[in-house]
């Protein structure tokens, strides 16, 4: 369960606090977690419906997506547009700080793992 949660934390961590930040710092008019969750939601419905009409536009979805911010967080699609840009580069700085410290976290172990003493007169294990 305690797995769980933290999964749920994290995942929210990567996908609604940067649309958070991203609206505060554009000044849209709504910038309340649930509406947050809500434009992102919507926004990733609507380039969903682009994506399958447009067979795969990519550079479309881009475009696209800043229209669920406009609509629900109650701005402009300039600042929408911005917001995305915003959240992309949150999202990147957020998942790049948890990968270092992942990785940093395993490296340290595998050093510690080095100095383990192992007890030369213990059985070998077979498989």
């Amino acid at each position: 369960m305690l797995t769980f949660i933290l999964v749920a934390l994290v995942v929210l961590l990567l996908t609604v606090v940067p649309v958070m930040i991203g609206a505060r710092i554009v000044g849209a008019k709504r910038t309340g977690f649930w509406m947050c969750l809500l434009a992102l939601f919507v926004s990733s419905l609507i380039v969903g419906i682009a994506l399958r009409l447009f067979h795969g536009g990519g550079l479309l979805a881009f475009f696209v997506a800043p229209l669920g911010f406009m609509w629900i967080l109650d701005t402009t699609y300039l600042r929408g547009l911005g917001m995305v840009l915003l959240q992309y580069l949150i999202t990147a700085v957020i998942v790049l700080v948890l990968m270092f410290t992942a990785l940093g976290s395993m490296l340290h172990m595998k050093d510690m793992m080095r100095e383990l003493p192992i007890d030369g007169n213990a059985p070998a294990q077979s498989v």
